[in-house]
This record gives C-alpha cells, sequence and structure tokens, in this order.
C-alpha cells in the first residue's frame, strides 16, 4: 500500500493495531511485517511531512519546535501538585519535609515546554538528532528493578541492529577526536544512519581537547559493555552522509517497505481510546480501536492478535486511562468506566531536566547567531541545496558526562556521604509513601553518585545563544541578541525526582496534566547546582578560553554562581527539558508499580502492550532516543516470540 492510505477502503480487522507512527511504532510496524501472512494498521495523529525541509535538513531542526504542524508543544503544570506522599507529609506532621518541600514551587511557577513530534517518525523527524548510548549501569538498572532479561549484555545486540555506522573522514576523525569509537562493535546494517559531521568549526574542535586538559577525556567507545562512563566527546547524530538529511523512524524504517501489502498507515488519524472487553471478573481483552479519522468520521477497526500502543511517555498513559486503565479514583472522577485499576498508570514520571549559560565568543567567530544576517542563511541555503555542504548539514555534536567533580576528593566524599544520608531517607522517598519501587531506584542511584566513574550529568555544547529563562522551546532558541553565542547545557543525568502524567477529561482532545516535579528532590538541586559552578571552569580551560571573548556578555545576563546558593537559585529560574520523557508506563512488576511486565504487556489486560520511552522504569543516562530504538527492536522480538504458532488473542 502507499504511505498514505487515507482515501481508500481498508479492512475492518488487523492483526496488529499499532497506536503511533513514531520512533518506537515504526520500528515495530517494519519487523512485524516482515511476515507477509501477518497485518498491521498504524494510527499516526500527525502528517506524512517525509519530504518536509525543516525534518530532512539537519541544521533546520529548531524551526518545528512550537510549530502545531510538527510538534504537541506540551506545557507542564506551573504549579507543583500535592502529591498522595505530600499530603501522607501533611497528615503525620513531617514538618521538616513541609518546610523543605511541600511549600515550595521549585521553578517559582514556571510552565516548562516540551516538543514532541506530530509527523510521521514522531520525535525522531523533530529531535536534535544525538544518537548517544547509555552506560551498562543504566541498562542494568532496569533488570534490578524486576525485569528480567533487561540488561546491558542483553539489550547491547539491539543498540547495534537499528543502526548503521558511517566512519568519519580521516580529517573530521582528527578534529574531532573520534579515536574513542571502536568500528567492530558499531551496526553494520541497521535502518538508521549515524555519522559524524564533516562541518564542524573551532568550538567543535575544541570541546574533546578541553576535557583532556580537564583530565576528563573519553578513552573507551561508550557502546561497549566496559565503555567508560565519564568524559568529553563528539557524539555521533542521525545524519545519513550520503544525502545529509536526517535519518529517522519514519525515512529509515517505514520509507523502504511502504508498498507491503500487509502494512496500512492512516495519517491525521486521531485514536479515541482502545476498545476493551470484561469477558469475566479478572478477563480484560483489547479488541480493537476507535478513532477519528483525517475527516473527522468514527471508525473502529478490531485487533486479532494485539493493540500495540506507541504514543510516546505523554500520550500512552493518557490513552491507557481513557480506555479504563489506570487509578480508579482517576477515572472515575471523569467519568470513565473502570476496566482495570492500577493507580501506577501515568506515574514514575523522569526527564532530564537541564539549564546553562551562555558566552559571548571572540570576534569573527562563526556561531548560528549569524544567521541573523539574511545573506548568511541565503548562503547557508544554497550551499545545503547544490551540494550538500556548509553548516546546515549538521547540528549539535560536543558532550560531556561527569561526576561532580567536587565530590572526587576525600572532603568532598565526606560531603556527599551527608547529604545523601541526608535526604536519600526522608519519608517521602520510602515505598510506603509513594511508588513501591522508590526505595530500590533511590538504593541504585546512590550508588550511582557514590562511583568516581559514573557521570550524574549531561553538558552539551552548542554554538549558539539560548534563553533558559523562557518557557516556550521556541523562544529559547531564539536569535534575539545582537553578540554571536556558544552555549552551555547542564542536565540531571539520573534524577531522583519523580512526577506524573494524567487526564484532565474524557477526551482525548484535551491535553493531560503534566506534573514533572522538576527539582522536587532536594538532592536534585545538590547536584544539579554544583555542577552549574563547574562550567566557568571549562569556560577557562584551553583551548575553549581562547574561543570565548575576555570580558564578554553572559547570558542570562546578571548570572551569579559564586556560591552554593546563587547557583541553586540560577538552576530555578533558568530550568528547561532535554526532551527526554519516559517512565510512566513503567515496566516493572505490578507489585512494585509496574504498569507492564517484562515482555511489555499491560498488567491485567491481554492482547495489549506499550512500546515506547514510557516502559522504560528508570532513566538512562543521556539522549533517550538510542534506547527508545534499541527497546522496539528488542518488542518486536518479544511478540514475534509470543506470538509464533497462533493466529488470534485467546477469546
Amino acid at each position: 500500500m502507499s504511505e498514505s492510505n487515507n482515501d481508500i477502503e481498508i479492512a475492518e480487522s488487523f492483526d496488529y493495531i499499532i497506536i503511533g507512527a513514531g520512533t518506537a511504532g515504526l520500528v515495530v510496524a517494519n519487523r512485524l511485517t516482515t511476515d507477509p501472512h501477518v497485518s498491521a494498521l498504524v494510527l499516526e495523529a500527525g502528517a506524512d511531512r517525509l519530504d518536509d525541509p525543516k525534518i530532512t535538513t539537519p541544521g533546520l531542526l529548531t524551526l518545528t519546535y512550537d510549530d502545531p504542524q510538527y510538534d504537541w508543544s506540551f506545557n507542564t503544570v506551573p504549579k507543583v501538585r500535592k502529591s498522595i506522599m505530600e499530603q501522607r507529609a501533611e497528615e503525620y506532621h513531617w514538618m521538616a519535609l513541609t518546610e523543605s518541600v511541600l511549600k515550595q514551587d521549585q521553578l517559582y511557577g514556571k510552565s516548562v515546554s516540551h516538543s514532541r513530534g506530530k509527523v510521521v517518525g514522531g520525535s525522531s523527524a523533530i529531535n536534535a538528532l544525538a544518537l548517544i548510548y547509555p552506560p551498562k549501569s543504566s541498562i542494568d538498572a532496569w533488570e534490578r528493578l524486576g525485569n528480567e532479561g533487561w540488561n546491558w549484555d542483553a539489550m547491547a545486540p539491539y543498540y547495534r541492529k537499528f543502526h548503521t555506522f558511517n566512519p568519519p573522514s580521516k580529517e573530521t576523525a582528527e578534529a574531532l577526536g573520534t579515536a574513542y569509537i571502536d568500528q567492530e562493535i558499531q551496526g553494520k546494517s541497521g535502518p538508521i544512519q549515524s555519522s559524524f559531521p564533516e562541518f564542524h568549526g573551532p568550538l567543535g574542535k575544541a570541546w574533546p581537547q578541553t576535557f583532556k586538559n580537564l583530565d576528563f577525556p573519553l578513552t573507551s567507545d561508550p557502546l561497549s559493555s566496559g565503555g567508560q562512563a565519564t568524559g568529553g566527546f563528539s557524539y555521533l547524530s542521525t545524519v545519513d552522509p550520503h544525502t545529509w538529511e536526517r535519518s529517522h523512524a519514519g525515512s529509515a524504517y517505514y520509507t523502504p517497505i511502504k508498498d507491503r501489502p500487509n502494512l496500512c498507515l492512516l495519517t491525521e488519524t486521531q485514536v479515541q481510546k482502545i476498545i476493551l472487553e470484561k469477558q469475566s471478573a479478572t478477563n480484560v481483552v483489547a479488541k480493537g480501536v476507535s478513532f477519528l479519522d483525517h475527516g473527522g468520521m468514527s471508525q473502529t477497526k478490531m485487533a486479532k492478535r494485539e493493540v500495540i500502543v506507541c504514543a510516546g511517555a505523554i500520550h500512552s498513559p493518557q490513552l491507557l486511562e481513557l480506555s479504563g486503565i489506570g487509578s480508579a479514583h482517576i477515572l472515575r472522577s471523569h467519568g470513565t468506566e473502570v476496566f482495570y485499576n492500577n493507580p501506577y498508570v501515568g506515574e514514575n514520571f523522569q526527564d532530564h531536566p537541564m539549564t546553562g549559560m551562555s558566552f559571548e565568543v571572540i570576534d569573527g567567530l562563526p556561531t548560528i547567531d549569524m544567521i541573523r544576517d539574511p545573506q548568511v542563511i541565503q548562503g547557508a541555503t544554497e550551499a545545503y541545496q547544490t551540494s550538500r555542504q556548509g553548516p546546515l548539514t549538521a547540528g549539535f555534536h560536543s558532550v560531556a558526562s561527569l561526576p561532580v567533580v567536587e565530590f572526587l576528593t576525600e572532603e568532598g566524599q565526606a560531603e556527599l556521604g551527608k547529604l545523601l544520608d541526608q535526604y536519600v531517607e526522608l519519608p517521602f522517598t520510602t515505598p510506603t509513601a509513594d511508588h513501591p519501587s522508590l526505595s530500590t531506584q533511590h538504593t541504585i542511584l546512590r550508588s550511582l553518585l557514590e562511583s568516581p566513574s559514573e557521570g550524574s550529568i549531561i553538558i552539551g555544547m552548542g554554538a549558539s545563544q539560548m534563553h533558559f529563562d523562557k518557557s516556550l522551546q521556541k523562544d529559547i532558541y531564539a536569535i534575539t541578541e545582537p553578540e554571536n553565542y556558544v552555549s552551555f547545557l547542564v542536565a540531571l543525568a539520573q534524577p531522583f525526582s519523580r512526577g506524573s502524567v494524567h487526564v484532565k477529561s474524557a477526551s482525548i482532545s484535551d491535553a493531560p496534566e503534566i506534573d514533572p516535579r522538576y527539582l522536587s528532590h532536594p538532592l536534585d538541586i545538590e547536584i544539579l547546582a554544583r555542577h552549574m559552578q563547574y562550567i566557568p571552569k571549562i569556560a577557562a580551560t584551553e583551548p575553549l578560553a581562547s574561543l570565548l571573548k575576555s570580558g564578554g556578555r553572559r547570558l542570562p545576563d546578571g548570572i551569579d554562581l559564586g556560591s552554593l546558593d546563587s547557583a541553586k537559585e540560577h538552576c530555578k529560574r533558568n530550568l528547561i527539558t532535554n526532551n527526554h520523557p519516559c517512565g510512566t508506563c513503567a515496566m516493572m512488576p505490578f507489585e512494585d508499580g509496574g504498569v507492564v511486565d517484562s515482555r511489555l504487556r499491560v498488567h491485567g489486560v491481554k492482547g495489549l502492550r506499550v512500546v515506547d520511552a514510557s516502559v522504560f522504569p528508570m532513566i538512562p543516562r543521556g539522549n533517550i532516543q538510542s534506547s527508545v530504538y534499541a527497546v522496539a527492536e528488542k518488542a518486536s522480538d518479544l511478540i514475534m516470540e509470543d506470538w509464533q504458532g497462533h493466529s488470534s488473542v485467546a477469546a
């Protein structure tokens, strides 16, 4: 069938109905339909924009942000809502907790904008192109939370399966310091193309050497199970070096197989709910999907095997709740019939909250800020269109993972121990206070913080100005100041804070309430602020230091990192997101707070799975794109294994 099946009559039932043609959904659709005897229907709320230059051109990546044609543009609630644990804190008069946490609005009422892809390809079509792999410890933590077979050794083949590594030229390898790459363990035949940019300026070249001079070099490949967990390096991008276009789930997993007769994709189609049938008091089965087609007509399609939810960490829990799976209290408050009471749907929300600052660069140093000049953007556009050269062929490519540097000394280790003893075992972090797995999660996080070889932060560099005090993505990246800048982005790698995503009504048209509770756990602000204080040290280290203007302007104006308290204040007032939401349909045993089991089947419901970042029980360090692809690849194998020799869901 063609890529647009909106205007033709399609079957009433399919073996699989996949909700979401995004990063995970298109992987699953591709792999399942390799069997010509299996049929799959994919439903996508966004449009097919596979040929849109705003998506295909790497250097135009920020143009899609907050544009409703490409981006869902979710916003978090501006005030921290009282959770169950806070209500209990007040009930039992935990005054220290009440004073230090409950009465604070950590971000001073700021709402944080989340960009999520609303096109074929999902967020892989609008993200920042970063292909960064998590350390072994991040994935091993998943198995420690009760998920057998979800460890680094089991997942490593899937991190290789989804991509094809394209080695850089000798010049680029030397300039960007890519000697850490072990080509033998890279992906060799996967759909997604990975590469290093052949266009790179002085800032990108200076980054790896600067961290060597700080004694934080990256010496081994992060994709290796023994790969070093800390250091500064140039990372791979999801850019096809044969065309210098974005390589994403739509172009790589869907376009090559769009004409398969057993695959049907409907775009601009809004799923309203999953059709559930309660066959007995303890037997609930997913039978199909109800949706509005691109013309606004209500339709129903039935699934002979499974409904597979791949709608992302914000929409997937919303869809489960709208369908009758979730907290009975929440569902009944909106008049929704309860098919399966699971209070953990929408809980365990995690993200990489981020702050940072910008430094004015020396005169004449090229940065993205120069596109304010019409002649510059015209020249860059012509270079890209005519010869696939120039700045539009590349996105960001500089990153570092570090422990808290001041905690590496003997005195610092003692200070860290005091902080951990003070905060990790507070009443609101115990399993009886909120989520059953929190105690285990915090034990894991504590061990990572105590290890000097584990990074607690991700620091990125972008050759442009950024405005961390703004809320909307388009305003954060807007070029409003006349000078040229380089920005340092500082994101918590594995935060302690947990939030939630829940429906606000019984209608899919109403965006869910996203309450990330950023910095609600005291350790998060302690860690983030200390890392923020290290940024001037990086900026003062050669060769990067020579590229920054002496006495030049810094953004935000008046930034003060001189004391820990002032650094904390900066973090609270200038927090944004790295757009990595996950965890809201967590893969764990039900009794531990899980929504899906280790085969990604929804607890209590037959014929229903979730496959996307919402199933991550804990957020991995680094950009999550690689983990979404790897999870989707493994999920495809699990689904095919489970249905080998079967034809339909049990009645």
